[in-house]
């Protein structure tokens, strides 16, 4: 397949902003000057502007979606990196002593980013951000489409346009007593699909999203008695609309005549929630040698969940239609959290100091829902069946409690050495309680909770070594155990080691680093099945084991030239015991097998970048990137239970660059990148018959040019 895109007719807002700025600055606001670039303070205003308007082809050979899931470029016009910086005179009554506008990526990127930063000293400092981010997935290997070629793509795939973005002043922000104000936003809206399971089979539904967040904050900060004292005060509305439709017959991932099929579907699923939050911190230094700081931090999150759903369609034994099938579900949860963080550092001499962080993390989650569901059904003859209605009511909640003491001393013993030793001690203690209700027959169908509780012990080491004055060399180490509120109960069993490289020797510098992690995460699977053919809870292991190595050579022998290059190697092997279903029929415990599933990565990255200025008007850029995945090379499984999965894959992506100086305020860009991406082709073993999954090859050929405008004073200072 070959897709070639024109020139697209359309350009942004903020292209068109700065470029309108821009010609307004060549007009007005420049000082006069006794030379070029230097520049003559009258009280005026000064406007300095950089502008690079410039367009993009675009032709992509092989797989499209795949080629926009990955990077997503369009062909049309584009803004590239482009600012004005406007210093005001010395007029009393002037707003900003300052402003610095840079935008970057506006119209055809995939990433747009704008800010803006103006301040007046001793009165106020304004920062703002804002993004934009054209977000597109639609992976042939990720959720296929089963029931049609797998070439069609991904059942769950989205298409969205991102917006989010910061705004923070600080009032005084020289002064001991120093005000902040800030709003934030979070907005993310397009089509999708994604998928929902209906009696007995999976259907692919079309799904509009629609989410928003809206955060505000406010704090104080200040000096009293010595301290450095700060409070501050968030609130934030967030709400989700996804709706998911359909609108005409769906066979479903299984359009046997005999299993369901989905006439029509629609559901609402609505949420909406707020934040609260406080954070209170202080520092002081005590006599150069003593320094204190710690914060607590108290949320409390709540939310409101409401589901609709009202499907039609036709069961998978009986064949009866579904007339009427209406599912209403309202919840409610709370997220109370309370963090703090205390610290202390003793400067004991002047080579020695000792450091102490203690760590508290508390949450509770707690909810509850209602389930409704009325089904009206007629036989496959036209007979009318009896309605089901079925109500329900469920409450969890779950609690987090977890403390953490890291004791911590640095030696300083000469120039040459230093080094740093630790011990690191945790405890959490985690409870889960349940309680579910028949609403109709009165019954509790299940309740209870359960307790669990565990402490890890780490060690920490490191070291920084200066064998001469121009080689510098760090190492650390840790060893022991770790844990988090995302993990099983298990500690995961750790080490990890660290050490890099730097040296110099004239124009050229040597870097060198390698990593290496070993995580064991044990863990105990539940029973299956009962009687003589039960298979019992048995250990369970996760274990990953990671090594990095990276090396990378920067030569600058003048300011008109210089190259580097450098070469990684990662090493990443998984192995996860399983309990996998072999044979027919898949539920018998007869058939359960104990396996593995195994993961690998053997990736290979190589990267070079050359920069020259043959003339004072004229520079080079050419730059190389190579990956290249071997995954899990000729390894193959032995045994039915086991599982063997990597991503081999191989990309090339040269790109060059041309710069020339047309005239004083006038850069001519001229550039091509070109990406070419590779995999193999792979056969599902978990369908019958096999399915193939076509290799999602491509390559994209990206030509562009540009024009960069300088205006100001300082446009020949470049």
């Amino acid at each position: 397949m070959k897709i070639t895109n024109g020139i697209m007719p359309t350009v942004s807002r903020a292209l068109l902003m700065i470029a309108a700025v821009g010609v307004f600055s060549a007009a007005y606001g420049q000082t006069p000057s006794s030379s070029p670039g230097v520049q003559t303070n009258t009280g005026e205003p000064t406007i300095n502007t950089s502008v690079e308007l410039g367009v993009r082809g675009l032709e992509v050979n092989g797989d499209h979606e795949k080629f926009r899931s990955d990077l997503n470029y369009r062909a049309g016009f584009r803004l590239f990196d482009s600012s004005i910086l406007i210093e005001e005179g010395r007029s009393q009554f002037r707003a900003f002593d300052s402003a610095l506008i840079q935008a970057s990526g506006w119209g055809s990127d995939p990433t747009g980013s704008f800010r803006m930063n103006m301040d007046r000293i001793g009165l106020y400092k304004f920062d703002s951000s804002v993004r934009r981010v054209r977000y597109f997935n639609n992976l042939k290997d990720h959720v296929p489409t089963w029931s049609q070629p797998v070439s069609t793509g991904s059942q769950h795939y989205a298409n969205t346009l991102h917006h989010f973005g910061d705004f923070d002043l600080t009032i005084f922000p020289e002064r001991d007593l120093r005000f902040r104000l800030g709003y934030g936003f979070n907005d993310t809206k397009g089509p999708g699909s994604n998928t929902l399971r209906f009696r007995g089979d999976e259907f692919q539904v079309d799904s509009e999203i629609d989410t928003r967040s809206d955060d505000f904050r406010a704090g104080v900060e200040g000096k009293l008695l010595g301290f450095n004292l700060g409070v501050l005060y968030g609130h934030r509305m967030f709400k989700d609309g996804t709706q998911f439709i359909v609108s005409s017959l769906n066979p479903g991932n299984n359009p046997a005549p005999t299993t369901a099929s989905l006439n029509t579907a629609s559901r609402i699923y609505q949420t909406r929630g707020a934040t609260n939050f406080g954070n209170f911190f202080f520092q002081r230094t005590i006599l150069d040698r003593l320094d204190i700081g710690g914060r607590l931090i108290y949320s409390e999150v709540t939310s409101e969940v409401s589901e609709r759903d009202v499907l039609t369609g036709r069961l998978s034994a009986t064949g009866n239609i579904v007339t009427q099938n209406d599912i209403v579900v309202p919840a409610f949860n709370k997220r109370p959290q309370t963090r703090g963080d205390l610290g202390m550092t003793v400067r004991a001499t002047s080579k020695v100091r000792i450091s102490n962080t203690f760590t508290f993390d508390q949450f509770n989650i707690s909810g509850s829902n209602t389930y409704f569901e009325f089904a009206a059904l007629i036989s496959n003859t036209g007979t009318p069946q009896t309605p089901t209605t079925t109500s329900t009511s469920s409450w969890r909640q779950f609690g987090y409690k977890r403390y953490s003491n890291l004791l911590e001393a640095d030696f300083q013993v000469n120039r040459a050495f230093a080094f740093n030793v630790g011990y690191r001690y945790t405890h959490r203690n985690v409870g889960v309680f349940v309680s579910d209700r028949n609403l109709i027959s009165g019954a509790i169908t299940d309740s209870g909770g359960e307790e669990h509780e565990n402490s890890t012990n780490s060690f920490i080491a490191g070291a920084k070594v200066k064998p001469v004055s121009n080689w510098t060399i760090y190492a650390d180490v840790e060893r022991g155990q770790s844990d988090n509120v995302f993990t099983r109960l298990a500690n995961n069993d750790n080490f990890n080691f660290r050490v890099r490289s730097r040296a110099s020797a004239g124009s050229f510098t040597f870097n060198l680093s390698a990593i290496t992690k070993d995580n064991d995460n044990p863990g105990t699977s539940v029973p299956v099945g009962s009687g003589s053919t039960a298979i019992p809870a048995t250990e369970a292991i996760a274990n990953t084991k990671t090594r990095i190595f990276s090396g990378d050579v920067e030569w600058s022998p003048s300011p008109s030239f210089s190259l580097n290059a450098g070469y990684t190697y990662t090493d990443l092997t998984s192995n996860v015991d399983v309990i996998l279903p072999i044979g027919t029929p898949i539920f018998s415990p007869t058939r359960w097998q104990f396996g593995s599933s195994e993961f690998y990565m053997r990736d290979s990255f190589f990267f070079f970048d050359v920069f020259a200025q043959p003339h004072k008007r004229i520079s080079l850029y050419a730059g190389y990137r190579f990956n290249d995945d071997q995954g899990q090379g000729d390894r193959v499984i032995s045994r039915p239970q086991d599982l063997i999965t990597s991503y081999p894959m191989r990309s090339h992506n040269p790109e060059v660059k041309l710069a020339i100086r047309l005239t004083r305020n006038i850069d001519w860009n001229l550039g091509y990148q070109y990406n070419s991406y590779s995999e193999d082709p792979f056969t599902s073993p978990f369908s019958t018959p096999a399915i193939l999954f076509p290799a999602q090859n491509y390559t994209a050929h990206m030509p562009y040019t540009s024009l960069r405008i300088f205006f100001g004073p300082k446009a020949g200072d470049r």
